[in-house]
């Protein structure tokens, strides 16, 4: 159980967090008598990892200045000063942690965090273990091949509601044996609601998915290795989603339900599904990373990807080739002009500012969450592999518009990151309406390998995001989904009542009848 004095040094940056007024500082630790201090405690080397800590933020973590606006909804100033305060206070070193671990819990982003690192000084030095070789799968079976890539599912496959226990409702898919949950309710109004669920957006978190491309690539008498095996899996999930969606329509149903609740995120699936749920141009989000090194490596890494394919002597399709020029040209000019988006974001700590991408944000767009095009047509067949250098989505052009009716995406706090993506670029585009609660306000992740914040005293280690996807009216996706029909949770009620309610909703809207919140 954690002392007094650590819990009421949590409360105060916490409740600062939340906008609460205050006493004084040292009236925090005014009635309470520290414990025994087992080491020495050095106050002033934590107040340099808070110093450095704010340093590193300042170049590194891409929603500062969204947080330093009043549009973030945090008094960065007064959570400051709070710090400093607390951290004066604090007499041991779980104290002092404490406060540094609330100061970036209270900025509710989800991929800010404090991360575990092992404890150094009982490794002695030398024993650590060098990178194992990677596993050759060519000669395994099924199974142990598909253990060895790192497949296994650690989310909810029934749906997030239990919708499937309702009247009228027949399983299509289990979710299990073939991926993503699915069925078809008739609602009491007679209409036909398909509903599937996606739990996260991810190739591996479906082991089902495994088996079938196995299957694909050993009747095809292919020699089978990692990266044909995860990228067969990547495909057959695009193929059983579009599916589903093509089965659905067929049975006649008047709109579609997408389940998304508790999806905490996963990889470019969640931009790029967005595709196969209308046959409209969709645009991808704008996409601004940390301006510096981070955002200098993504951009080398998009360009020499886009060099290799324009010199492939086999790319010959005139419009492409020109269209990839530019782009190539576009990023070369961002990374020209990388220096000219550095800024001293030190004035978060003093005031607040209008959010403004383009202001002293230490930010540099660099193109879209899609690549450098938000939007590319349909390619043919032979030029994917080329166009999907410059607009990723292009991997899934033959299952775009495979549902072309109404759609509604249920959503709920524990929704983030890529799931927070799909969400975001459906509303955006005005796809789809949501339902549920808001989502978790992760946003973005990273566009590059983890760099780590280890502090120069505690060694505590922060991750902090690299990358920020802004939203059609500007704003940062990392505030969250507001859902257009509230379905808020309701004490007493069951889960099975609100999965009615939710039904209901739709059943409501498809009628032109929602009643006003």
């Amino acid at each position: 159980m954690k002392s007094d004095e650590t819990c009421k040094l949590v409360l105060a940056v916490a409740l600062v967090a939340a906008g609460c007024s205050l006493a004084p500082a040292a009236e925090v630790m005014a009635t309470t008598v520290a414990p025994p201090l087992v080491t020495a405690f050095d106050a002033h080397a934590w107040q340099a990892d808070y110093a450095f800590l704010k340093q590193q933020l300042q170049t590194q973590y891409a929603n500062l200045a969204w947080f330093a606006s009043p549009q973030g909804k945090i008094n960065l100033p007064q959570l400051d000063a709070y710090t400093r305060k607390a951290l004066a206070l604090a007499e041991n070193d779980e104290q002092a942690k404490a406060v540094l671990r609330n100061f970036i819990d209270a900025f509710h982003d989800g991929h800010l965090r404090l991360i575990a690192r092992p404890n150094t000084a009982l490794t002695p030095p030398g024993t650590t273990e060098s990178e194992p070789p990677a596993v050759a799968i060519e000669n395994m079976d099924m199974e142990n091949a598909c253990a060895a890539i790192g497949v296994g599912s650690s989310s909810r496959v029934p749906f997030s509601l239990p919708f499937e226990s309702l009247p009228g409702f027949t399983l299509l898919s289990d979710g299990v044996t073939q991926a993503f949950r699915a069925g078809i309710i008739r609602t009491e109004q007679g209409n036909k609601l398909g509903i599937v669920r996606i739990p996260r957006f991810r190739e591996a978190e479906y082991p089902g998915l495994c088996t079938q491309a196995w299957e694909t690539l050993t009747s095809a008498k292919h020699g089978i290795n990692a990266k044909q095996l995860r990228n067969a899996m990547a495909d057959a999930w695009f193929e059983v989603l579009a599916a589903h969606l093509l089965r659905i329509k067929a049975a006649g149903a008047q709109a579609l339900l997408i389940d998304v609740g508790g999806n905490g995120g996963g990889n470019d699936f969640g931009d790029w599904s967005a595709r196969l749920l209308t046959a409209r141009a969709v645009h991808s989000a704008p996409l601004w990373m940390a301006a510096g090194p981070i955002a200098q490596a993504y951009l080398e890494e998009e360009l020499q990807s886009m060099r290799k394919a324009y010199d492939d002597p086999n790319f010959a399709n005139t419009t492409q080739r020109s269209m990839m020029q530019a782009a190539i040209a576009m990023f070369e000019q961002a990374r020209a002009a990388m220096s000219a988006r550095s800024c001293d974001l030190s004035w978060v700590w003093q005031e607040q500012r209008p959010w403004h991408a383009g202001g002293c944000s230490n930010l540099a767009q660099v193109g879209f969450a899609s690549g450098p095009y938000a939007y590319l047509p349909v390619s043919p067949d032979a030029e994917t592999s080329y166009a999907s250098r410059m607009y990723w989505a292009a991997n899934v052009d033959k299952y775009r518009g495979s549902w072309t009716g109404p759609v509604y995406v249920l959503t709920d706090r524990g929704v983030g990151s890529a799931a927070e993506a799909f969400v975001a670029i459906l509303k955006d585009n005005a796809v789809v309406k949501t339902l549920g609660t808001i989502t978790g306000g992760s946003g973005c992740g990273n566009m590059q390998a983890i760099r780590a914040i280890v502090l120069p005293h505690s060694k505590l280690s922060f991750q902090a995001p690299d990358c920020v996807r802004l939203r059609a009216d500007g704003s940062d996706e990392v505030m969250g989904i507001t859902p257009d029909l509230p379905v808020d949770v309701v004490t007493g009620e069951s889960e099975r009542a609100r999965a009615a309610r939710v039904i209901k909703t739709v059943e409501r809207e498809l009628s032109g009848t929602v009643l006003a919140h």
